[in-house]
């Protein structure tokens, strides 16, 4: 689209809708951000959007702000059945993602990571092979900067790298990235979605603009993903980790392989990586699947695997007291997430759960939790939701804790010597903290403390 001297309506005031805002303001569209509720600016953003000639209008949101809109960009947090879109929607005005946008100004080829759980991971890997290269690298969207800012300002001749969920996918139009990830669809986000099959839909959205000159890795061993593959017109990269693939990344007898044009070759050794469970291994197939078939040198891949030690708040290690090892999964949002953090452990687990409830269903989630925790101390909104389901279950040793410093310590006062005391959550944060960063961030503290204590 030509946004020049287009009237542009932004719809949340948060960090996708200030880029995207600024962005447009570049490209000589009449921007107006908007946000329902009262927004208080950092003086530096402030100043950087009205600067830009962005006008901006918070604490407000109704109809009148429609007249006149060749186009809504919508912040990924918003809901598409507010009453400001479903009017939008009658009067045929078309609303899209910050992602359309980056899509719209990007001068180089995108790569998409979607998923139900990790995205951040994949990403972040994903990004520094990439960056192995030598060429232009930028990533945004669910990480890093605003995708459209980076889009903006991406040179030619690299690759932009997204993080991309649910939220963003189910408004693109003409979107298409030269690669495509999707992990694994498991519930997650169903109070906005609905229903599994909507969920899965959005997902999918991430290669329906694709065609043959481009790539999508599918995780064959999710059945929800490989069920997509026939709706795929790009080249399909299978990856597996129990089975051999015909083109993509396989993972057999602890080395990864890499297939492709029948070609295969051994890759990485689990004794050279460094982050933990099957699910890193997953998150390291599709990397592996991606690059390989990008052209990117197998040594490159390999180096670049072997120097990864994770992700902030993504099953890190934050220390040893008296032989209890805290980890802090902040980042796991959604009970899938957790599962796997759970398998990743050989050791008796204290578990620290709960926060903003997503009311996905809980009863499968709680038998792994029966069979696979010591102890469990349930947290946060979710906490009665959660205790009630877990009892119903056969779940014994439950607690409940009013604070994160309340729940660290009972972790601690609960473990034995080699046991496991792990933050993750099946939540998001909203009920106590802004984001998952900051509940991770107050969970290092509180076992920082503990440990200065003695």
């Amino acid at each position: 689209m030509d946004y020049g001297e287009k009237n542009i309506l932004v719809l949340g005031a948060g960090s996708s809708g200030i880029g995207a805002a600024w962005v447009l303001a570049q490209l000589h569209a009449n921007v107006v951000l908007n946000d329902y509720k009262p927004v208080e600016f950092e003086s530096s953003t402030r100043k950087k959007l009205d600067d830009a000639g962005v006008t901006i209008i918070t604490g407000r949101q109704d109809n009148s702000l429609l007249n006149g809109v060749d186009r809504i960009v919508i912040s990924p947090g918003i809901a598409l059945s507010i009453p400001i879109v479903q009017e939008a929607f009658n009067r045929h005005i078309e609303v899209v993602s910050e992602v359309e946008l980056a899509y719209d100004v990007c001068k180089s080829p995108i790569l998409g990571v979607t998923g139900t759980s990790g995205k951040t991971t994949t990403t972040t890997l994903l990004t520094q092979v990439m960056e192995s290269t030598g060429l232009p690298i930028k990533v945004g969207g669910n990480i890093g900067d605003s995708l459209s800012e980076a889009a903006f300002n991406m040179p030619e001749g690299g690759y932009l790298i997204a993080e991309l969920s649910s939220y963003q996918l189910e408004t693109i139009k003409s979107f298409c990235p030269l690669g495509a990830i999707v992990l694994n669809v498991t519930p997650d986000h169903l109070a906005r979605h609905k229903t599994m099959e909507n969920y899965a839909a959005a997902k999918a959205r991430i290669f329906m603009n694709q065609n043959a000159e481009n790539f999508v890795v599918l995780n064959d061993d999710d059945p929800v993903v490989a069920a997509m593959k026939k709706d795929v017109h790009s080249q399909i990269l299978s990856i597996r980790q129990h089975h051999k693939v015909e083109c993509g990344a396989y993972f057999e007898g602890n080395t990864c392989y890499a297939v492709l044009n029948g070609n295969v070759i051994s890759v990485i050794d689990t004794e050279q990586i460094h982050i933990k469970g099957a699910h890193n291994i997953e998150n390291i197939l599709s990397v592996i699947a991606l690059t390989y078939a990008l052209g990117v040198d197998v040594e490159r891949i390999k180096r670049t695997i072997e120097n990864f030690h994770g992700v902030e708040h993504r099953l890190e290690r934050v220390t040893t007291i008296h032989d209890v090892t805290f980890y802090n999964d902040s980042k796991a949002t959604n009970t899938d997430s957790v599962v796997k953090a759970l398998d990743a452990f050989d050791k008796p687990v204290i578990l620290l759960a709960g926060g903003h409830d997503k009311m996905t269903p809980l009863e499968d989630f709680m038998n792994v939790v029966k069979a696979h925790t010591k102890e469990v101390i349930f947290m946060g909104e979710a906490a009665e939701r959660f205790e009630s389901v877990a009892t119903k279950v056969g779940v014994t040793n439950i607690h409940r804790a009013q604070s994160m410093k309340e729940a660290v310590e009972l972790g601690y006062k609960l473990a034995e010597p080699s046991n496991i005391c792990l933050l993750s959550p099946a939540c998001s944060s909203f009920d106590w903290y802004s984001c998952f960063e900051e509940r991770g961030d107050d969970f290092k503290k509180c076992v920082k403390e503990l440990e200065e204590r003695g």
